[in-house]
């Protein structure tokens, strides 16, 4: 759910979002002395209270892999072999490493066992085939595996949200497609998911990454960028998003709030800061490294002084 309007808290990153229950564990996880043993039902709780719904779980997985430590990872897997979450976090803590810096083949190949295995414990759970798909990405291997995956995930939650994510990123030109591959899977993404699917936000993502490739070639093109805002399509994503998202409780999903801060980035990437007034209300300062901390800013930073501007204007 999303916080509304209303005084303007500290802006601050934070990995669980708007969701307090994973906040607290998240604090309790990196706290002084949380010993293996004790962490695994704190986990177990946190993951159990998701029931079925699979982008709450995935949200809570994505947290928990980047605040634990891999032996906290490791050790509940150890402990626990009958729970298909434990080795889901396992491989998500893998999988959020590789992305970071250099991962030892052979934990990428134990990760890959981990899906396989919390893949047959709860065969209704996407979430250790949206692992897979994130490492087969990393390793950049071909459509004829990566594929298979993702009909396997969209079987089982068709707008699963991290799942688009990784899918998106393999089709880029940065990895194993193109922009226009890219921008055609967003397109179909676009035309057929529900309007506050989890996907909501994936309709942003090419338009901020052509807007940065602009900026980082310099010269006429980089001068040229701000006018990637004014064309039909961005105009036809902005308008209805600025309009509907940023009433409380409109974005029903977990990363609601991660979504918000792409549409509060794009509008004051668009010259339009007042636009985004109501938008980083809806934030309630909970700040996303992406895409506020692009070529290496403080994401922090950057949302303050954006903030700034759209309380000026509005």
């Amino acid at each position: 759910m999303i916080r509304g309007l209303g005084r303007k808290p500290a802006p601050r990153l934070a990995p669980e979002l708007d969701d307090t229950e994973l906040g607290r564990v998240c604090r309790q996880l990196t706290g002084r002395g949380t010993a293996r043993t004790l962490a695994a039902p704190i986990v177990e709780r946190l993951l159990d209270n998701t029931g079925r719904d699979w982008d709450r779980r995935a949200h809570r997985l994505a947290a928990l892999a980047t605040v634990t430590r891999p032996g906290i990872q490791r050790s509940w897997a150890e402990l626990r072999p009958d729970r298909p979450d434990a080795h889901t976090l396992f491989a998500w803590g893998v999988m959020a490493r590789g992305a970071r810096t250099h991962v030892h083949h052979g934990e990428f190949e134990q990760a890959f066992r981990a899906c396989a295995t919390a893949a047959r414990l709860d065969p209704h759970d996407p979430n250790p085939w949206v692992v897979r798909l994130g490492l087969l990405r990393q390793w950049g291997r071909p459509r004829s595996e990566v594929f298979p995956v993702w009909r396997e995930i969209v079987a089982r939650d068709p707008w699963h949200r991290e799942a688009h994510l990784q899918m998106y990123g393999y089709l880029s030109p940065r990895e194993c497609g193109s922009l226009a591959q890219s921008i055609d899977f967003v397109d179909q993404v676009r035309a057929t998911a529900p309007a506050t699917a989890p996907t909501a936000g994936l309709p942003l993502l090419p338009l901020i990454d052509r807007y940065h490739t602009a900026r980082s070639k310099g010269g006429v093109q980089a001068l040229m960028a701000d006018r990637l805002w004014s064309g039909y399509e961005a105009t036809g994503i902005l308008g209805p998003a600025q309009a509907a998202w940023p009433e409380a409780g409109h974005l029903p999903y977990a990363a609601a709030v991660a979504d918000l801060n792409l549409l509060a980035y794009a509008l004051c990437a668009a010259g339009e800061p007042a636009r985004a007034a109501p938008v980083f209300g809806a934030i309630a300062g909970l700040v996303t490294p992406f895409p506020w901390g692009h070529d290496g800013r403080d994401s922090v930073l950057a949302f303050t002084a954006a903030r700034r501007r759209a309380d000026a204007t509005s």
